[in-house]
């Protein structure tokens, strides 16, 4: 302490955790991972607080153990004495890999959290805002001719080591020239008609692979490996058989959607996301943190989901764990990606929470062209089930159906006499034969994106509105400072364990400043824009 304190005269973001909060972590919290027989292992709490202090700085493990070794203010968060010789680098994966195994990946965020709680810089209630963010796997993005290229040369390499013998008896000549570089789109043909041709040979060399691997009088336990199976399944979705042999699939044929396609045999649990003009092979970080004005901002939640997963998927999930943790918001503040008219109303209901976002408007023509005949100009009589044109025509029926999402919802018809004979016929009506009908949805949720709408106009929603803005700092030190949207390891599960290790060690930062008496900080403004607010 004495020679820490000499080194950090003003003391050092490390040193004042361990002054302030001290260990953060118990062993108790882990003693499920670990065998109650055999070598004691390093203390959990401290390899768990090694792992957030190397997620804060972005170490690989072998430079987080030589820290550990050499850092005077990291022995002292750590309660080492300076003569400690630390521990050998794969002692860190390999508790990563029990947190894994023991499904304990949240452990590192809820030991933060609830310490926060005792500390008073957390509580239920207050205000939460939640944003997602691509995060990109740690492998190629690969184009439908590359991954079952690269798909057929792992099989191949994972079988020449597995079963050396069994695949020199199957394996044809031509493979080793033909499967011997990686595969990458500058090298294959340009030409449609080449590269179609390759992509047949490469069926038909991954079909007789398959075949020979399936065949009832080759080794069982060759058909449970992982290489076949992902070869099985790339080419269930990427060819089809035909009385021609195998043929190259396309979308007359079905391709399957980006949810279930494999986009790279290294890591099954990618997929191709799409956000705007933002495409990427991975999964998606959904991040939820607390936002009341004068306290600390901390993450509350972090949840990670494959890329092609809807925002609004999420929004459940996250209430769910904040009702268990016990730190569910009176207000959550969502983007319109992440509510919806079912939502909307279940979230009230279920929780207690005031979901607050921007409802997606109506987009039907009548409601564009601003004459006053949008299905919101209509009176519904929900009792009577009966509804009122701004015309005063009434329904002529009322019929509870699905739309093509599977969403309950209500079709209500108009006759075709009333519509015939009204003035305003073209304002709310095309076609020569057509009568008005309106799709809404059920009671309960009408109600809710209704009074969503309404509340988007007021000026308590555009104060709300600038507050969930600052999600956005939250998901920019995420990804700048944390190294968020690239993925350190492969498979959604060590993904997510990095997700709730780069959540918590962002707390852990975030209480250090804030001890530290660091303020919140504020938006940064262009230079231009703060000349022109003079002006104004």
């Amino acid at each position: 302490m004495r020679i820490a304190r000499a080194s950090f005269p003003k003391g050092s973001r490390y040193m004042r955790l361990r002054d302030a909060l001290g260990a953060v972590f118990d062993d108790s919290r882990f003693a499920g991972l670990f065998p109650t027989r055999g070598r004691p292992a390093e203390a959990p709490w401290r390899l768990a607080l090694v792992t957030l202090f190397q997620f804060a700085e972005g170490l690989p493990d072998r430079q987080a153990a030589e820290a550990v070794r050499g850092r005077i203010d990291w022995k002292y968060a750590l309660a080492l004495p300076l003569a400690d010789p630390g521990f050998d680098s794969t002692v860190l994966s390999e508790f990563r890999s029990r947190l894994i195994e023991g499904g304990a990946e949240q452990v590192l965020l809820d030991a933060v959290l609830t310490l926060a709680h005792e500390r008073n810089l957390l509580s239920a209630g207050g205000r939460q805002r939640t944003d997602s963010t691509h995060v990109l796997a740690a492998v190629r993005a690969l184009n439908r001719l590359e991954c079952v290229i690269e798909t057929m040369r792992h099989a191949l390499e994972s079988l020449a080591v597995v079963a050396p013998d069994w695949l020199l008896a199957h394996a044809q000549p031509d493979w080793a020239e033909r499967y011997r570089h990686r595969a990458t789109d500058d090298r294959l043909a340009k030409n449609a008609a080449r590269r179609a041709e390759r992509a047949r040979i490469v069926g038909q060399d991954g079909h007789a692979l398959l075949a020979a691997a399936l065949d009832p009088a080759a080794p069982s336990w060759l058909r449970q490996g992982s290489a076949i199976e992902i070869l099985r399944r790339v080419w269930v979705q990427q060819f089809y058989l035909s009385a021609e042999g195998v043929q190259w699939r396309t979308a007359e044929h079905g391709i399957p959607p980006s949810s279930l396609f494999l986009s790279s045999p290294y890591d099954t649990d990618a997929r191709l996301g799409r956000k705007r003009t933002t495409k990427w092979v991975g999964y998606k970080a959904h991040l939820t943190e607390t936002c009341d004005e004068g306290r600390l901002h901390l993450i509350t939640h972090v949840q990670t989901t494959a890329a092609p997963v809807a925002d609004g998927e999420a929004t459940t999930p996250a209430h769910t764990a904040l009702r268990d943790r016990g730190l569910l918001p009176a207000i959550h503040l969502v983007d319109t990606g992440s509510l919806d008219a079912e939502l909307l109303a279940t979230t009230r209901r279920d929780f207690g929470i005031d979901l607050a976002g921007p409802a997606r408007a109506d987009e039907r023509w009548q409601a564009r062209e601003g004459k006053g005949f949008a299905a919101a100009y209509f009176n519904v009589d929900w009792e009577r089930k009966e509804a009122t044109c701004p015309q005063g025509a009434r329904s002529s029926s009322w019929t509870p159906a699905l739309d093509n999402r599977g969403v309950e919802v209500i079709k209500i018809k108009f006759s075709s006499a009333d519509c015939g004979a009204c003035r305003h016929r073209a304002d709310g009506v095309r076609g020569t034969r057509a009568r008005r009908s309106l799709t809404l949805r059920t009671h309960e949720r009408h109600i809710a994106l209704v009074a969503a709408r309404q509340r988007g106009t007021t000026a308590e929603f555009a104060a709300l509105s600038v507050v969930r803005a600052g999600v956005e700092g939250t998901i920019s030190q995420a990804v700048r400072g944390f190294g968020l949207r690239r993925s350190r390891y492969v498979g959604q599960a060590k993904t997510h364990l990095q997700h709730a290790a780069t959540a918590a060690a962002m707390n852990l930062v975030r209480m250090a400043e804030w001890l530290g008496g660091a303020d919140l900080a504020t938006t940064r403004r262009s230079k231009f824009r703060a000349l022109m607010a003079k002006v104004a």
